[in-house]
């Protein structure tokens, strides 16, 4: 069982919430160290290259960790048999989901906490950009 988001230090994930809040230096950063983490955060923020990078370097599971952010049973499942349970916990929190959020707490977990709450962010403002009625589409 891998341990996921779990295998990196503090300081890597607090730069990959910093990233995914759209700080260039971060995400310079995380390119330069740890770029399957630079391309999950461009993924989360709707890069379908993302995915395809990640599955061809060895990185599917974060790929898998974004579909299951976003609801994908069968993603979900995966994370759930493949790697440490704190990495499906996190995956509800990106939802807002209390007992994720509890759980995480309790563990001790404040940095997928943090990271949780930068994801839900984002996904709030994607959801409020894709519903807004004059954003012109091509």
């Amino acid at each position: 069982m891998s341990k996921g988001l779990l295998q990196y230090d503090v300081r890597t994930l607090l730069a990959l919430q910093q990233a995914i809040a759209g700080s260039k230096q971060f995400f310079e950063y995380l390119l330069q160290t740890h770029p399957e983490l630079a391309a999950f955060s461009n993924f989360l923020q709707e890069d379908g290259k993302a995915e395809d990078w990640l599955v061809k370097n060895g990185f599917a599971w974060l790929g898998l960790m974004s579909h299951a952010i976003d609801g994908d049973q069968r993603a979900r499942a995966w994370v759930l048999k493949n790697l440490h349970q704190a990495n499906l916990m996190f995956c509800l929190a990106c939802r807002k989901d209390d007992k994720a959020l509890s759980w995480l707490r309790f563990m001790k977990l404040d940095i997928l906490l943090r990271l949780a709450g930068e994801v839900a962010d984002l996904r709030n403002k994607q959801e409020l950009d894709a519903s807004f009625p004059y954003k012109m589409r091509f």
